[in-house]
């Protein structure tokens, strides 16, 4: 955990709640947040790193601390769920299989006008997750992308608006495929 910045911290947080659901905390070491467990010995530096973490997510209402038994446990809330969603999106890419099917994606969105930054956010969205932009809001890719896609919708309350076709041939294959080198 060398060099990590307080952003990675916040997101080996958001995932392993997201991941796991809890993260518990033993009555007998108050400070002790069972997060540790999932990535190996941690120095003290690194422990207290991931303490204030989880203090400050508690403090901007992202988790909430439970009592359960005489243990205390963390759990997301509904807006620390949406963040968490963000983050694992911001790693995520679409698997490149060893061999290509021939088919190609073609993942559109319409989404209204009302929900303008969710519009801008899904764009960059589907094209961090390696589609290439066809159109204003037409993405295309060799690849399998249903779960990455699912998944992007669903993190910015979207995914019905989203569209994904299945195409033998579309226009201008040639510059698609040495985008994709294939």
């Amino acid at each position: 955990m060398k060099n990590t910045t307080k952003d990675d911290v916040l997101e080996i947080v958001f995932s392993t709640l997201l991941t796991v659901g809890v993260l518990a905390v033993a009555v007998t070491m108050p400070n002790a947040v069972q997060l540790f467990k999932y990535f190996g010995k941690r120095t003290p530096k690194e422990q207290w790193h991931m303490r204030r973490s989880v203090s400050s997510l508690e403090k901007r209402g992202f988790v909430r601390r439970k009592r359960v038994q005489g243990e205390e446990y963390y759990t997301l809330t509904s807006t620390g769920r949406e963040r968490a969603m963000r983050y694992k999106l911001k790693s995520m890419t679409i698997e490149r299989p060893p061999k290509w099917d021939g088919l190609w994606r073609i993942v559109m969105f319409d989404i209204p006008e009302d929900k303008k930054l969710a519009r801008r956010s899904i764009g960059h969205a589907i094209q961090k997750l390696g589609c290439l932009q066809y159109q204003k809001s037409v993405f295309i890719t060799p690849y399998s992308c249903s779960k990455e896609i699912d998944f992007a919708g669903e993190c910015y309350g979207v995914r019905k608006h989203i569209r994904i076709i299945t195409a033998n041939d579309v226009e201008g294959v040639n510059c698609i495929r040495k985008h994709f080198n294939i």
